[in-house]
């Protein structure tokens, strides 16, 4: 199921990271942490395990255990289960994802294992094979991208002609957060985030405004639902490079 049809209908391309190092060493792609407070559920649902014919058939259908996803990228994620799970690298299993009502299920197999003290780290490697899976899965990596690299790109020392002091944030992805602020004690007045083709506009006192980015025009009041989904997503991601005062106000207009 895709998360979103009238928005991310394409998602960007995830580049592949130039390193020194040998390829056996590097991640071909860039990892997205999943921050807790984002609702995403994950589930791991074993298929077959690895191993001798005696001990590589299918697991019962109770082997299927909750887990956190710490990371995810392209290629694959990281899942934090607990210890008594026995999944052994070379597993096959499926990674069901779901957030609120929408749910998707990632093919993949365990790669690697990692004894922490929190529990079981499963490295996963994806297996996905249909286009409709890619197209979904990509749209929730750019949700986890949108909001995790902003950085502070220009911040002015004296108000511009709206009278405010001005701050820009932004990264390599198609995101932009700017921030009007009181010249008198420096209070947050208003903020746009733009996330790829939505516009999102807060002002202290009034109601939240989805906009298309592409005209300013607002949003029908089906494509703005599904912008208020986006922006309520992106915004547990977003960057601590973020002040945290605007960090907590993205929240309480998130809600």
């Amino acid at each position: 199921m895709l998360f979103f049809k009238r928005i991310l209908k394409t998602p960007e391309p995830e580049p592949v990271q130039a390193s020194p190092v040998p390829a056996v060493e590097r991640r071909r792609s860039r990892r997205y942490v999943v921050n807790p407070q984002f609702p995403l559920k994950a589930v791991l649902s074993v298929s077959q395990r690895s191993g001798p014919p005696s001990s590589a058939a299918p697991p019962p259908t109770a082997w299927r255990w909750a887990g956190r996803l710490i990371n995810c990228s392209a290629e694959g994620a990281r899942i934090l289960m607990d210890p008594a799970h026995k999944v052994g690298a070379g597993d096959l299993c499926d990674l069901r994802l779901s957030v609120e009502e929408f749910g998707l299920t990632v093919p993949c197999h365990v790669s690697n294992t990692t004894v922490e003290q929190a529990g079981v780290v499963f490295g996963l490697e994806h297996d996905i094979t249909d286009e409709p899976t890619r197209i979904a899965y990509g749209q929730l990596l750019e949700v986890l991208a949108l909001g995790s690299d902003l950085k502070l790109q220009i911040k002015s020392t004296a108000p511009d002609a709206t009278g405010y002091l001005v701050e820009h944030y932004s990264s390599n992805r198609p995101a932009r957060l700017t921030v009007w602020r009181m010249p008198a004690g420096g209070g947050v007045a208003a903020l746009e985030f733009l996330l790829k083709d939505s516009l999102v506009r807060a002002v202290a006192g009034r109601a939240v405004e989805y906009r298309n980015a592409s005209d300013g025009r607002k949003a029908s009041p089906e494509k703005a639902l599904e912008m208020k989904r986006l922006f309520q997503w992106v915004v547990p991601n977003v960057a601590e490079k973020v002040p945290e005062d605007v960090r907590e106000i993205l929240k309480h207009h998130a809600t």
